[in-house]
């Protein structure tokens, strides 16, 4: 068994993020973050879990005038063929 933190805690001047293994050497700490509900102990190892990243689309919504595109995102510079090409290379 392993003492797993469920909040970030600052101990010995580490700081263990969620998820991390605490160290279990100091009964009174491990009591404390157990009567806090700041650790748990786990069974075993358990891996974090992989999310991808997500953000909206940038611009703000709106009636965008003479717009290249249908979709209606103001200061957002669409995508069409003739941007997607790269740029043009002088000389």
């Amino acid at each position: 068994m392993e003492l797993v933190a469920t909040y970030p805690i600052l101990y010995r001047s580490h700081q263990y993020e969620v998820g991390d293994s605490l160290p279990a050497d100091d009964e009174s700490m491990v009591q404390a973050w157990l009567d806090a509900g700041t650790a748990v102990w786990s069974e075993g190892k358990q891996e974090k879990a992989k999310a991808t990243p997500a953000t909206a689309t940038a611009g703000l919504a709106g009636e965008s005038k003479n717009g290249e595109t249908p979709e209606n995102v103001v200061g957002r510079v669409p995508k069409t063929p003739t941007r997607s090409k790269g740029a043009k290379k002088n000389g």
